[in-house]
C-alpha cells in the first residue's frame, strides 16, 4: 500500500524498506517518464554532465513497453542513476512516489524531452540555501529548435528572478505563469507538510494539467515562499501542433480554475478575489482590447474553462490520503 498524496512519506520509505536511512545525499534529481525511450536518454547525459556531481538522479517510470528501461539501462554503469519502475498512472503520482523515494530534502524536477545546462544543478539549489523560507524554485525553460510554421513547444522565460512572499504577491506577478514542472525544484518537507502533488492535476489526472500550479498555490497558502531564477534555462524539445496547442490551453484554463477552486472549498477565501483578477487579465482584458480594435474576441473559450474549471474543483472531495495497490520495482 502506498500513500499517493505522500501525506506520511517517511513511514512509507520505511515500509518500503528500500532506503538506507544512513545514506543521505544533498540533492535527488527526479525524473517521471512514460514511453519515452527515444528522448530520455539525451535528459540523462544532461544530468550527468553537470558540473555538481553529488547528488542521485532518481527515474519513476511509467512506461507501458520496454523502450525506457533499455534506454537506461544503456547508461547504468553511473552509480548515481537509480531506476525504479511503477505499474501506476500519472504525473501527479510520479512525482509523489519520487519525493517519498527520495534520499535528501532538496529535489529538483525536469521532464523526459529537455536537457538542462551543466550549471543547472548549482544554480536550481542557491536560492534554497540563500532564503531558508524558500520551498519552491522555478527556472526559465526554452524551446529547443522547431518549424513556428507547423505548432510551438512549451517554454517560461522571466526577464528577471523574482521571490514571490504569498499568494497576493503571486497575483500581482502573473503567477499563472511564473514557472513550469520541467525545471522545478522543492524541498521535501514542503511537500510533506502540504500532502505532495495532487492526483487530480497533471497528465494522467482528471483536470489534465496544472499540477505544478496547484502545488505551488498550495504551498504559498501555507506561508512558503516562491523563487523565480532567469539565469539557467532548461531546453525543451516538446513541440506541439497548433491544434495540440488549443487543446493545451483548454486544459491550463480548466486546471488554474480547479486549483483556485480547490482552494477556496478549503476555505482559503482571499483565493476569490486572486481568481476574479486572474480571469480580469486573462479574459476581460483582452476581450476589451479585441472590440476596440474592432476584432471578434478570440478568448471566450478561456472563460469557459476558467469558469468550468472552478465550479468543478470547488465540487471536488477534500484532499485526502488516496490510497491503492500499486507495484514498484527498483532496479
Amino acid at each position: 500500500m502506498i500513500d499517493l498524496n505522500v501525506t506520511n512519506m517517511r513511514n512509507l520509505v520505511e515500509n518500503m524498506q528500500l532506503i538506507p536511512a544512513a545514506n543521505q545525499l544533498d540533492i535527488t534529481v527526479l525524473i517521471c517518464t512514460r514511453n519515452r525511450g527515444d528522448s530520455i536518454q539525451a535528459t540523462i547525459m544532461s544530468i550527468l554532465d553537470n558540473t555538481h556531481t553529488r547528488f542521485e538522479l532518481l527515474i519513476v517510470d511509467q512506461s507501458t513497453n520496454t523502450c525506457t528501461a533499455q534506454a537506461v539501462g544503456a547508461l547504468s554503469h553511473d552509480p548515481r542513476i537509480r531506476y525504479v519502475n511503477t505499474n501506476t498512472q500519472g504525473l501527479s503520482i510520479a512525482r509523489n512516489i519520487g519525493i517519498a523515494l527520495s534520499r535528501s530534502d532538496l529535489v529538483i524536477m525536469t521532464d523526459d524531452d529537455c536537457e538542462v545546462a551543466p550549471d543547472w544543478i548549482d544554480q536550481m539549489a542557491a536560492p534554497f540555501l540563500q532564503h531558508p523560507h524558500v520551498g519552491i524554485v522555478f527556472c526559465d525553460v526554452v524551446a529547443a529548435p522547431y518549424d513556428r510554421r507547423a505548432g510551438f513547444v512549451p517554454v517560461s522565460l522571466s526577464a528577471h528572478p523574482l521571490l514571490i512572499e504569498d499568494l497576493a504577491h503571486w497575483q500581482t506577478c502573473d503567477g499563472v505563469n511564473i514557472g513550469i514542472g520541467a525545471g522545478m525544484a522543492i524541498r521535501r518537507s514542503v511537500a510533506e507538510a502540504i500532502g505532495g502533488f495532487d492526483t487530480l492535476f497533471g497528465p494522467g489526472g482528471p483536470f489534465r494539467n496544472g499540477d505544478d500550479i496547484d502545488f505551488t498555490l498550495r504551498a504559498l497558502a501555507a506561508d512558503h515562499q516562491i523563487f523565480r531564477i532567469n539565469d539557467v534555462s532548461v531546453i525543451h524539445h516538446g513541440f506541439r501542433t497548433f491544434q495540440e496547442n488549443r487543446a493545451l490551453i483548454r486544459g491550463a484554463m480548466y486546471s488554474a480554475g480547479a486549483a483556485y477552486g480547490r482552494l477556496i472549498r478549503c476555505g482559503q477565501w482571499r483565493a476569490i478575489s486572486y481568481y476574479i483578477a486572474m480571469f480580469i487579465a486573462m479574459v476581460i482584458v483582452p476581450i476589451i482590447e479585441n472590440l476596440r480594435h474592432l476584432q471578434v474576441p478570440p478568448v471566450l473559450g478561456r472563460a469557459i474553462w476558467l469558469v468550468r474549471g472552478l465550479v468543478e474543483g470547488f465540487r471536488a472531495p477534500p484532499r485526502e490520503p488516496t490510497h491503492n495497490n500499486i507495484k514498484v520495482v527498483e532496479v
